[in-house]
């Protein structure tokens, strides 16, 4: 078996590239990762980082929007990006003999859009259509909602595509001093996985992403991260109630992470793990349960949401409840826990297969840990998580003190208090 060969240099302007050599492969993934996000957004800026995701794709120095929709899909390749809460990613997947064109159309995303202020405008009227979609799908909107109330005046818990407001005020001159700010080499990380060699890929990279701009100090302080707890209803026109319970959890770079993450498997890791057999599966009372735990760079969120009658939102919560309550009292059998591991290490070792997933953990460990860290490592880590851990995780987690919970109804439900702790 020939092993992946991890390589990581820091380019001439500060960039620095991580890949991840694999001979037997004729593809390539490449991602162009910019440490900015929402968080980093004013409130009067918020859905920014958002827009330039969006406008890049809209025109630079050297290609029309048309060019850069088509020029990697006629070889059979893929162009995308996608923005969260603390990075944005630029990224293509091509077959290796195509990465030197794959290289120069995302690094003239990064390095020289031109934001046509009619495009600008047109893509103004895209955005507000997306939010709508948001605004009137249930299932998405109900994060947003918790997001902003726990973390309420926070970065953190501001939405990723902004609001209505934000959307139809961002200007042109705006767009490009948060641009000018932000998408520094100092602030870019290229991830590739794939058949590469390590040193013509440098090279590369050094040719395509030249910024011209003088660099500035980037000032990307961040401040701690307060959670507010809330309980509370809202009105919705949907004819089901979608519940969202929330506690706050721990930070990516926090040791009882795995703990967590294995916790979100035995409540809602499919169609085996404890809440969909009993919500959905028994009692019949939900068709959507889905549970996740969502770390952060400063904190993090444990989610439970379920997607049901309103008769059915009080059974639930008692179900919830009852299976807090049993893992507070560290009743999780040995084999339970074992298949729940079994499944996580079974996703991570598809997932190594794919140039695509590889390339995301090259920069998501690069951007939060500086480092590469091998999947044997993560599986050991999952390996050393016991009965104790979970128990222990479990009783600082599902405490009364750390729930905040949401209601999307027609009706406000009939209930003493919106809480799984009645």
């Amino acid at each position: 078996m020939v092993v992946p060969q991890f390589r990581k240099a820091v380019l001439s302007q500060g960039v620095t590239l991580v890949a991840e050599s694999h001979p037997y492969v004729r593809s390539v993934s490449i991602g162009v990762w910019v440490k900015v996000g929402s968080v980093n957004e004013s409130p009067s800026l918020n859905g920014v980082s958002h827009f330039i995701e969006h406008l890049a794709f809209k025109g630079t120095k050297t290609r029309a929007p048309q060019q850069i929709a088509t020029v990697l899909e006629g070889l059979g390749g893929d162009l995308n990006a996608f923005t969260e809460r603390e990075v944005t990613c630029f990224h293509a997947t091509v077959l290796n003999e195509h990465i030197d064109i794959a290289l120069d159309v995302l690094s003239d995303l990064v390095v020289n859009p031109t934001f046509p202020k009619s495009e600008l405008e047109r893509e103004r009227k895209v955005l507000l259509q997306e939010l709508s979609m948001v605004e009137e799908s249930p299932e998405d909107s109900i994060y947003d909602s918790l997001f902003r109330q726990i973390w309420k005046g926070e970065s953190l818990g501001q939405p990723i595509i902004g609001s209505r407001k934000t959307i139809q005020g961002l200007s042109r001159s705006m767009v490009e001093h948060f641009f000018e700010d932000h998408y520094q080499p100092a602030n870019i990380v290229i991830s590739v996985a794939g058949g590469i060699e390590f040193e013509p890929l440098r090279e590369r990279c050094e040719h395509y992403f030249r910024f011209n701009k003088p660099q500035q100090k980037l000032n990307l302080k961040r401040h701690p991260v307060h959670y507010h707890q809330r309980h509370w209803f809202q009105k919705s026109t949907s004819d089901q109630l979608h519940c969202l319970v929330g506690f706050e959890g721990v930070g990516v770079r926090d040791p009882k992470r795995y703990a967590y993450l294995l916790l979100s498997f035995v409540l809602g890791g499919g169609m085996g793990s404890r809440l969909f057999q009993e919500i959905r599966e028994k009692a019949a009372l939900a068709y959507s349960v889905d549970c996740d735990f969502l770390p952060f760079a400063e904190t993090g969120i444990f989610t439970i949401y379920t997607g049901m009658s309103s008769r059915s939102l009080g059974k639930s919560l008692e179900i919830l409840s009852a299976e807090f309550e049993k893992l507070r009292d560290g009743d999780l059998p040995m084999e339970e826990l074992d298949r729940v591991k079994g499944q996580l290490k079974g996703m991570i070792l598809l997932s190594a297969d794919q140039m695509e997933a590889r390339q995301e953990a090259l920069a998501r460990n690069e951007i939060l840990f500086g480092r590469a860290i091998p999947v044997e490592e993560v599986l050991a880590s999952i390996d050393a998580v016991t009965q104790d851990d979970l128990r222990q995780a479990a009783k600082e987690l599902f405490v009364p003190e750390k729930e905040s919970l949401v209601v999307l109804s027609k009706n406000k439900p009939k209930l003493k208090k919106l809480s799984v702790f009645q």
